[in-house]
């Protein structure tokens, strides 16, 4: 396996294996709020949720006899063929910083419910404002349910004109 597929595969599935715990009875305490510890791998920043990923891997860097250059994760197997390819294994120290799925949702859920309240605040406000502007605006023109024609009648007949 190349170490791109390695990195890709490796942080997907933690991804994927903290989701399903979350989905569990207990599923709220995985990944909760937390304000870290000094000195783990858990983030001490305001913005909760994240975890360094620290990788120690080993690596094999080859060269076929054709020319191919590329670096692969150790590991012990037998390819057949022809092929001569030299190879030195290394190792590769490296951490990777990954925003876990949030756990605890009460926060985000609140916060949700509030901008919920608010937005059903602002379409009551704006239908109440729109029956007063409608109101005003007929006894302005004594013209309730009155047509075109009719409001322009009223309009020029008024004798405060």
């Amino acid at each position: 396996m190349d170490l791109e597929q390695f990195i890709s595969e490796t942080l997907g599935q933690i991804l994927s294996g903290v989701a399903k715990a979350q989905d569990t009875e207990i599923g709220e305490n995985v990944n909760a709020s937390f304000r870290g510890d000094p000195g783990s791998n858990l983030s001490m920043l305001p913005e909760f949720g994240f975890v360094r990923v620290d990788f120690d891997v080993a690596v094999t860097a080859e060269s076929s006899a054709d020319g191919k250059e590329f670096i692969r994760v150790w590991g012990t197997g037998a390819e057949g063929g022809m092929d001569s390819r030299s190879q030195a294994v290394s190792r590769v120290v490296f951490a990777v910083p990954l925003r876990l799925p949030d756990g605890d949702q009460s926060a985000r859920l609140a916060a949700a419910r509030s901008d919920a309240a608010r937005a059903q605040r602002l379409r009551q406000d704006y239908k109440q404002h729109n029956k007063e502007t409608s109101r005003w605006r007929d006894e302005a023109t004594g013209s309730a349910g009155a047509t075109g024609s009719q409001l322009l009648r009223n309009f020029f007949s008024r004798s405060d004109r």
